[in-house]
């Protein structure tokens, strides 16, 4: 009786044992300066009124990058989209790096800009002035 007795305190602490432990790779650490995302940045809207979104573009390295916008609506055209940069205050700045005129076949436009190595904070806004419900995206990327 002893025998089953003891037996059965082995199998319950067994089966109340924690799992063996498992080894997972750590992540990689991030090296500083190291940009995860470096984009496309993209977005949706479906609105009668302006929609704003907001990024911070990133680039492989600072400096002068290539800023290619482009936007497609199920509007005949006249959604403009702009990005405009955030400064350090966190408001928008009233000068536009870039804009395109949405329309239905997707419109493309390309800049130039200076991109610090912290990022460029920026906002876009559809400027949706006719208060007609549109839906459309947006894609920016970034190209050296």
């Amino acid at each position: 009786m002893r025998v089953l007795l003891v037996a059965s305190l082995i199998a319950i602490a067994v089966g109340c044992s924690p799992p063996a432990e498992t080894k997972t790779e750590a992540p990689s650490p991030v090296v500083a300066g190291e940009r995860t995302d470096l984009g496309p940045y993209t977005n949706t809207w479906d609105s009668d009124r302006f929609s704003t979104f907001r990024h911070t573009l990133n680039a492989a390295t600072p400096g002068s990058h290539a800023l290619t916008l482009q936007a497609q609506t199920d509007a005949g055209g006249g959604e403009t989209v702009a990005v405009y940069p955030i400064g350090p205050d966190g408001e928008r700045r009233t000068v536009r790096l870039i804009f395109v005129i949405a329309d239905t076949d997707g419109t493309t436009g390309t800049e130039s800009v200076d991109i610090p190595a912290e990022g460029l904070p920026v906002e876009v806004v559809v400027e949706n002035a006719g208060g007609r419900r549109h839906a459309g995206s947006y894609t920016i990327s970034i190209a050296p």
